[in-house]
């Protein structure tokens, strides 16, 4: 009997936005660069970012009368590059302009002025001046896809906002009149909160003012879990599933509310989990340079996605403001969150995201027997092909466990009869879709020769194999072993009829071609 692919496909919950740090940096060829390299390989639909009101775009200024004038020519560099690479942009409605602001408080090396308005009539005026703006220079048919988010992690009293949780929601309720009195069709959401725990408060009143909400986002990364429990000690979670586990919690609360039907947009996530203390280490941590990022991605990915509707991944590239990052690929301070490292080159997490791409059809239902507690795989059916991707996952606390095991692979029609198939296999290990560990290896040198170069931008790409495998009962069996963290993505070929069984040349000459500098066995 053919074995069915029965679960429904992924949602790619994750394609839904990626983040970068501030609207200036996109004025950056760099930074622009590295957008249009996740583009042309992962295609997001929206980017989400920092600052569009900063004074260093010139947004807005005071005329000798008093009024406010508004200059737009910084901000159309920004928003022209995001549309002409396909982006529907988040626009984070913030920080406070300078000249409109009721104090002088500034956060992150960036100087976002964190203060609420002088005058809330102001604001509004500022926010419908940004839509009429918006929907004159792209129109309206690209602009109501786009979504305005107010503030950034409000209930971060002190950091992000220096007012009260009421004058952000007066912001909030001023900014839904603005952007609903330019056109009902545009959508307005928020609070966009570090956690969740301001999502329900923000809904219920205004639903009480009758106040539109669009969408709720709001923020959570797994170190968050550290940051209450030390190495997860007395942590109520299993282990891996805080993440997952707010997700389910925060939704259900809005829904039993009577909001079932707003989205969860999440606009800030990552997988930074904790330093070498057990404590969450915000800057600086290891986890998104070295092998475990991937593994991880694809561990939070899978959990995450039956909870909320689009996961943005902090951040792109390693190029922020905030970080007050150097020239320096790896070191203390630029061991930041984006997925190209500051000189465009791929992270462990980028693979992650890479893999998932390909993985569209519905998925097969097959258990994996004998796996390390957070080991995990996906196999999906894309018709003319079967593609597989296994992940060996392990919390920083946890004892490595190897996994070896097999799997048998359903078979596309076009292939069940024939007598083998070739496999073509991606392995993310150390040293192969991870180059950190190869800086590591060459003694972490602050400068890098052109050789040195080389090496670490042959190792950031996985390791490709082939080998051919007979065909039994409509199946192919895979054979594998994953180290701690490693990850390895499969793809069914159709097998040349000449080609001679597990052991031919041409084998060995596809698989010595793919090799490379740096290249660990």
């Amino acid at each position: 009997m053919t074995l069915k692919a029965t679960l429904p496909p992924l949602t790619h919950a994750w394609k839904g936005c990626i983040c970068q740090g501030t609207a200036t940096e996109i004025l950056r060829a760099d930074v622009q660069e590295h957008l249009r390299f996740l583009q042309k390989e992962l295609g997001y639909k929206a980017i989400r970012f920092h600052a569009s009101y900063h004074d260093d775009l010139g947004v807005v200024e005071r005329a000798a009368d008093g009024s406010l004038v508004f200059n737009w020519a910084l901000v159309d560099k920004v928003y022209d590059v995001l549309v002409e690479l396909g982006f529907d942009p988040v626009v984070e409605l913030n920080p406070m302009p300078t000249c409109m602001a009721s104090g002088d408080k500034t956060f992150f090396y960036y100087k976002m002025n964190v203060t609420p308005p002088k005058l809330m009539a102001e604001w509004e005026e500022l926010v419908t001046a940004t839509a009429c703006h918006f929907i004159e220079r792209y129109g309206m048919n690209r602009v109501r896809r786009w979504k305005f988010e107010v503030w950034n992690e409000p209930n971060l009293h002190g950091q992000f906002w220096s007012g009260t949780r009421e004058e952000y929601f007066e912001l909030y309720a001023a900014s839904a009149r603005a952007i609903k009195g330019v056109h009902p069709d545009l959508l307005i959401g928020g609070p966009a909160s570090a956690g969740g725990e301001m999502v329900l408060p923000l809904a219920l009143w205004c639903r009480d003012r009758q106040v539109p909400i669009d969408f709720f986002s709001y923020h959570y990364y797994p170190m968050g879990e550290y940051s209450i429990y030390a190495w997860r000690k007395g942590s109520p979670h299993a282990p891996g599933m805080n993440f997952a586990d707010e997700f389910r919690k925060i939704r259900a609360a809005v829904t039993e509310e009577g909001f079932g039907d707003i989205p969860h947009i999440i606009t800030e996530w990552n997988i930074q989990h904790c330093g070498p203390n057990g404590k969450a280490k915000w800057v600086g941590g290891d986890d998104v340079v070295r092998l475990f990022g991937c593994a991880a991605v694809l561990h939070h990915n899978l959990h995450a996605e039956p909870h909320v509707d689009v996961l943005g991944y902090w951040t792109a590239s390693d190029v922020m403001h905030e970080a007050r990052v150097t020239h320096r690929r790896y070191d203390n301070r630029n061991q930041y969150y984006g997925i190209l490292n500051l000189a465009g080159e791929p992270k462990p997490a980028f693979h992650a995201f890479s893999f998932l791409n390909r993985l569209n059809g519905p998925r097969y239902d097959i258990p994996c027997p004998g796996k390390p507690a957070l080991a995990d795989w996906i196999i999906t059916d894309e018709t003319v092909t079967t593609r597989a991707l296994l992940w060996n996952f392990h919390m920083p606390e946890m004892e490595t466990e190897t996994w070896t095991g097999s799997v048998e692979i359903p078979l596309p029609e076009r292939m069940r009869e024939a007598r083998q198939v070739r496999l073509a296999t991606a392995l993310v290990t150390e040293g192969a879709g991870s180059a950190w560990e190869i800086w590591k290896s060459l003694g972490s040198p602050a400068s890098l020769s052109r050789i040195d170069e080389d090496a670490l931008r042959a190792a950031a790409h996985p390791r490709h194999r082939s080998r051919y495998v007979e065909v039994v009962d409509g199946k192919a069996v895979l054979t594998f072993t994953l180290r701690r963290d490693e990850v390895l993505f499969v793809e069914v070929l159709p097998a040349e009829a000449s080609v001679a069984f597990a052991d031919s040349a041409e084998l060995a000459a596809l698989n010595k071609a793919l090799e490379y500098p740096g290249a660990v066995e």
